[in-house]
């Protein structure tokens, strides 16, 4: 489907050519047969009414739709946000003592030192696990993150975790530690009846550390999560957190209409307003600066633009039906770097045409970032979502077009379920390179491509790399693309596919998914991990527009797992390889995976990381 360019306004990204690829019939359909998505499981009053005999206390209106989210207001806190670190003591520091930066809750605030209880604050009891009450830690409910800033000063996180005993054997819920984007535990699913576990892990020279409970990809009825007795092991008062740049807090937004390099904290509240508008072509270097907006980060047209250094959260717009803003919404553009940023939530990096001049080194290169939960959802209008979803990539090029030098490379993106509701995680709609520099995608890790309910939606197309998708008439605007040494674990219905254009190529990939969320329950879109497919009979057109592409020697572990809990491969599927010229060899099926395997998937990227020197993120 086209997207007529519209350079008065930011176009919305096309609908995919993708839908479900099926087990048996293998068909994947197009974009203007798929239909509306499953609505998730309703958190409602009547569900939670079904259930609340067998519950040892009752919580009315307990579920989604009552969402909550917290950032620190310069206007009565003053001024002390993200930037700032924790004010940390020498030696242990209880962490309900600190300040989040950021902080959101599925129902009802957070709460420190007692139970989530009820939506109103206050309202909780004693933190209790299993018999053993708590005087300190967090009480949440799914979905829930408390993002702080511990600018490297501690050496160790440490926290009980479990469903508070006020749920009795209720609820299911997932606990992850992350830190500086990277995720260092993951609790696997625990319910009400599980037992409590600790949680222990290094958090040496961290800046930021993020405390994550998802629903377990299911509803979060009754998901009462306790981060009992959370603690900051070993710490110092000096650290190698970076001071601040803007002490007093954020600013913005903000309208660049001349060159330079700027640096400092923007926020935009109005969704319908960017954190940051670019209105000039002179070259702009934004580094070392916190952006956050209900809206999209950095937008322009006709722009040179560099994003270095950066931290960039998208938050819930609060207006009903909308979509999450994106990282960087950059039309029409002559030159863009976007480098070493750290982003979270939003829809991504959107890329429409482009002008630059290659004989001047101008082109297009993102590489070395770390995204988190890339997420189509519509807001629901009061902090949580309707059930309906916008396309999402992480990075979606539309219409850019015999375009040289352009690298997309050495990226981590990872999505979690619960938090995420991304399509194809990189996608060049309607784009090509050139045959003599075509555009290389290359040694990215990307994991993860979730519905809101994976478990049970199996109509959703998610996938790692697309290539080939859309429709045109000259060969030259679809194709020259090469994308190889990625590393796609767990996308769902995809890995890597190639729908259309001249001379794609995928190779030396490796394509892992064991088929399961992380808590083991089976992921319901799961599909293939490689094909070669003509939806639109390009082929046949002439000239032709798909013709000589290449699938070959990737490495694949594709698994499904049928009702019963036995598995079978599907490693791929390529019912047009030969079609004028196209060729498919080399690929070898690794066989089974399991989510043991994607673990050791994503520490054999750090490896890579670290062998070849490649750091990822601010610096």
């Amino acid at each position: 489907m086209t997207l007529n360019p519209t350079p008065n306004k930011h176009t919305a990204p096309r609908p995919s050519v993708l839908g479900l690829v099926t087990l048996l019939t293998l068909t994947l359909a197009a974009c203007g047969q798929r239909g509306t998505p499953d609505a998730p499981t309703a958190d409602t009053a009547e569900t939670e009414a079904a259930i609340t005999a067998a519950a040892p206390a009752a919580f009315p209106e307990d579920g989604q739709g009552e969402e909550w989210t917290d950032t620190p207001d310069p206007d009565t806190e003053g001024g002390d946000l993200t930037i700032d670190t924790l004010s940390i003591d020498k030696g242990n520091n209880t962490l309900s003592n600190e300040r989040w930066t950021t902080a959101s809750n599925g129902w009802g605030p957070i709460e420190k030192n007692r139970s989530v209880g009820g939506n109103k604050s206050g309202d909780g009891k004693s933190l209790k696990l299993n018999g053993r009450t708590y005087t300190s830690g967090f009480g949440t409910h799914a979905n829930s993150s408390m993002t702080f800033n511990i600018g490297g000063k501690c050496a160790t996180f440490t926290s009980d975790i479990g469903l508070d005993d006020e749920v009795g054997s209720l609820g299911s819920v997932v606990f992850q530690v992350w830190a500086d984007g990277t995720k260092l535990y993951d609790s696997g699913r625990m319910t009400g009846s599980s037992a409590t576990k600790a949680v222990n892990v290094n958090v040496a020279g961290k800046k930021s550390l993020k405390l994550v409970v998802t629903n377990a990809g299911d509803s979060n009825n009754f998901d009462h999560a306790d981060w009992a007795n959370a603690m900051l092991h070993t710490c110092t008062t000096s650290g190698t957190s970076t001071p601040p740049v803007t002490p007093q807090g954020f600013g913005g937004p903000i309208t660049i209409t001349k060159g330079g390099t700027y640096s400092g904290n923007w926020e935009s509240k109005n969704p319908n307003v960017p954190v940051i508008t670019i209105k000039t072509s002179e070259p702009v270097t934004i580094q070392n600066s916190t952006l956050r907006g209900r809206g999209t980060l950095v937008a322009g047209f006709y722009n040179r633009v560099t994003l270095r250094n950066n931290k960039g959260y998208v938050l819930n717009p609060n207006v009903y039906g909308k979509n999450l803003g994106r990282f960087a919404n950059l039309e029409q553009a002559y030159n863009i770097t976007i480098e070493n940023n750290y982003f979270e939530h939003g829809t991504g990096i959107y890329l429409r045409s482009f002008y630059g001049s290659a004989s001047k080194g101008e082109g297009i290169r993102i590489r070395n970032n770390k995204m988190r939960d890339i997420d189509g959802r519509q807001s629901n209008g009061n902090n949580g979502y309707n059930g309906k979803r916008n396309i999402s990539q992480a990075v979606l090029f539309n219409s850019i077009q015999r375009v040289a030098n352009v690298d997309i490379s050495w990226n981590e993106i990872i999505n979690t379920p619960g938090n995420s509701y991304t399509e194809e995680n990189i996608n060049l709609y309607m784009s090509s390179g050139t045959a003599s520099s075509p555009m290389r995608v290359h040694d990215n890790y990307i994991q993860g491509a979730y519905n809101d309910n994976p478990a049970y939606n199996a109509t959703y197309p998610g996938g790692g790399i697309l290539l080939g998708d859309g429709q045109a008439s000259d060969p030259s605007l679809m194709g020259h693309a090469r994308v190889y040494n990625n590393q796609i674990v767990g996308t769902s219905n995809h890995g890597l596919g190639i729908a259309g254009g001249v001379d794609n190529q995928i190779y030396n990939n490796r394509v892992i998914s064991s088929g399961r969320l992380p808590d083991g329950r089976p992921i319901a879109a799961q599909n293939v991990g490689l094909y070669v497919w003509d939806p639109y009979k390009l082929g046949q057109k002439r000239p032709a527009m798909f013709a000589n592409n290449v699938m070959r020697d990737n490495f694949v572990m594709w698994t499904k797992v049928k009702s019963n809990g036995s598995t079978t491969t599907n490693p791929w599927w390529v019912p047009n390889c030969g079609l004028n010229n196209t060729v498919c060899s080399g690929n070898v099926n690794g066989g089974t995976a399991t989510l043991d395997t994607e673990k050791q998937e994503y520490q054999r990227w750090l490896n890579k990381l670290a062998s070849s020197g490649v750091k990822v993120g601010p610096q």
